[in-house]
């Protein structure tokens, strides 16, 4: 009974911890992609890009590499 429940606790996690990964990488992309319209529609405005956004976008560039 334990070997079973060990085998069933390390699928689950193996699972769980690829679906968290996609997960991240979904939320890495879209706060890209928002960062990317914010920083257009400033443009369009005529008002220059946000102070320190290159540092956000470096930080999620960084980070969804690993």
């Amino acid at each position: 009974m334990k070997l079973r429940s060990l085998a069933v606790f390390g699928v689950g996690y193996v699972l769980g911890a690829k679906a968290g990964r996609e997960r991240y990488v979904q939320i890495v992309e879209a706060l890209q992609k928002a960062s990317q319209q914010f920083d257009e529609a400033r443009r369009q405005r005529g008002k220059p890009s946000r102070a320190g956004s290159d540092g956000l976008d470096s930080y999620l560039d960084e980070t969804s590499r690993n």
